[in-house]
C-alpha cells in the first residue's frame, strides 16, 4: 500500500533501513520503491538519484553524533565526540564502508565539520591545520570501526587459526602478540584517540611558544 505524505526524509529513512537490514548492495531505486509502496520513478520527486540517497543516508547517520558538553575539557569533549561517532557507526555497520568511499558533501556532514573546526580554531589552530587534525581523527574512527566490523563478520577462532599458521621462529614477535582472547577494540580505540589528542595539544603548545 502506498505511503501517505511521502517526503525526502521518509525516503532516506527507508533507504537506511534497507542498508541496515539487507546490505548496501541491495539498495536500488526499485527496491526502495517497494519498501515505500510506490513506483520507483515517483521517488525522484524527493531525491535526485542514487548518489543523493547515499549522501542522505550518511547525513542520517551523522545526525546521531552527539558533540557532548561544549563546556567540558577539550580532551573529554574529543573522547565524547569520538565515542558517539563510533557508536553511531556500529549501529549501522553496513554504512561504514560507504563513509570510507564517499567524499563529504551532505549538509549535516558539513555542519559537523564546521562545528569541529570551530572547536579546533578556538585552541589556536588555523582552519587548515584544524582540518588536517579533523581528517586524522575522522579517518581513524572510520578505519578502526571498519576493521572491527570486518573482524566481527568472521569467527574469532577462524581468524586465529589462520594467523597461527605462520612459523613462530620466522615471525616471533607476531606470534607472541597473538592473544587467546578477541581483540580489545574498545581499548585500542581509546588508545588511538588519546594519541590523537596528545598530538593536537603538542601542536597547539608549539604554536603558543613560537
Amino acid at each position: 500500500m502506498p505511503r501517505q505524505g511521502l517526503n525526502r526524509r521518509k525516503v532516506l529513512e527507508a533507504a537506511l533501513l534497507i542498508v541496515d537490514t539487507e546490505g548496501l548492495g541491495d539498495l536500488t531505486m526499485r527496491r526502495l520503491g517497494q519498501q515505500l509502496g510506490v513506483e520507483a520513478p515517483s521517488l525522484y520527486k524527493h531525491v535526485e538519484g542514487k548518489a543523493d540517497i547515499l549522501d542522505g543516508i550518511i547525513d542520517l547517520v551523522y545526525e546521531e553524533i552527539d558533540f557532548g558538553d561544549a563546556k567540558g575539557e577539550f580532551r573529554d569533549r574529543v573522547r565524547s565526540y569520538a565515542k558517539s561517532f563510533r557508536d553511531s557507526l556500529l549501529r549501522h555497520p553496513n554504512v561504514v564502508q560507504l563513509l570510507a568511499m564517499r567524499p563529504v558533501t551532505g549538509k549535516t556532514t558539513i555542519e559537523l565539520v564546521e562545528a569541529a573546526l570551530r572547536e579546533l580554531t578556538t585552541l589556536g589552530l588555523d582552519p587548515q591545520d584544524g582540518r588536517r587534525f579533523l581528517n586524522v581523527t575522522v579517518n581513524f574512527i572510520i578505519g578502526h570501526t571498519l576493521s572491527q566490523v570486518g573482524e566481527q563478520q568472521a569467527p574469532f577462532e577462524e581468524i586465529m587459526t589462520a594467523r597461527r599458521q605462520f612459523d613462530p621462529d620466522e615471525y616471533p614477535n607476531f606470534s607472541q602478540s597473538l592473544a587467546s582472547a578477541p581483540v580489545d577494540h574498545d581499548g585500542e580505540f581509546e588508545l588511538g584517540i588519546e594519541m590523537i589528542v596528545d598530538g593536537i595539544e603538542r601542536t597547539v603548545a608549539a604554536l603558543v611558544q613560537a
